[in-house]
């Protein structure tokens, strides 16, 4: 059965359960793996995000997402990670995309990484001992965005972040059937980068900052690397929520 929609989700069981060096492994995969989902949604394409938040320990996380995606059988998996290895470093370590048996598309999509993100290519490699890839019905890739103890691919991440999301978007919408045009993809970033300015969006990140340190906004869900990546529209609606709950 060909797939139709594809089923986005953020590897692991929650923050810090994966790996961490300069940036935590599951917020950072969060980010790109939310991002591609609402491009795909804004664009129409069939997609679902999802995240284990129950699981106690590894295993129980690899039988929640086998489990989670064996409801059906008409979609494609993407598991969001990053990789690391043992000592930091301020070179690019690269890119990759596991897969049993989607070597195409694993392909395609790392190769649309490192174009629009400029990181080392190091292709696509089949594994055949990973559960989401093996024990699910449905076809699956696993991405892994780069590697968190490597300074270059975080740099060039957090630089390139909208280009690679969008043209990971546009790999998985075409492998479904479906098309993004790339020019309604920029006129829809210039459209949204438009609601604020640098000097706004850096007194709402100041704004939502100082409202976890009065306690009105739970710092543990607002940390600085997700406040810093915030959308416009993210930062204008912590702002008003704050203001809503202080001024009296």
């Amino acid at each position: 059965m060909k797939p139709t929609k594809i089923e986005l989700h953020v590897g692991h069981y929650g923050d810090r359960t994966g790996a961490h060096g300069i940036v935590d492994e599951v917020q950072y995969a969060r980010k790109f793996i939310k991002r591609i989902y609402d491009i795909l949604i804004a664009n129409r394409v069939p997609a679902t995000f999802y995240e284990d938040k129950t699981s106690k320990n590894q295993n129980q996380n690899i039988n929640n997402f086998i489990n989670h995606h064996n409801q059906d059988r008409n979609g494609f998996i993407v598991s969001g990670h990053l990789n690391a290895s043992v000592f930091m470093t301020e070179q690019s370590i690269g890119a990759e995309v596991l897969y049993y048996d989607q070597a195409t598309v694993a392909k395609q999509v790392v190769d649309a990484i490192c174009s629009a993100g400029g990181l080392k290519n190091r292709g696509a490699k089949k594994r055949t001992n990973l559960g989401v890839l093996v024990s699910t019905y449905e076809p699956a890739i696993l991405i892994e965005f780069g590697f968190v103890n490597s300074k270059e691919d975080v740099k060039l991440l957090d630089k390139n972040f909208e280009a690679i999301c969008q043209s990971i978007a546009v790999v998985l919408a075409e492998h479904i059937g479906y098309k993004i045009s790339k020019k309604e993809l920029e006129k829809k970033e210039e459209k949204t980068m438009e609601l604020l300015n640098e000097t706004g969006r850096k007194e709402a990140r100041e704004l939502i900052k100082r409202a976890c340190k009065e306690g009105v906004f739970d710092a543990k869900y607002h940390t600085d690397e997700k406040v810093n990546n915030y959308s416009d529209a993210d930062l204008i609606g912590y702002s008003i929520a704050y203001v809503n709950r202080t001024v009296k």
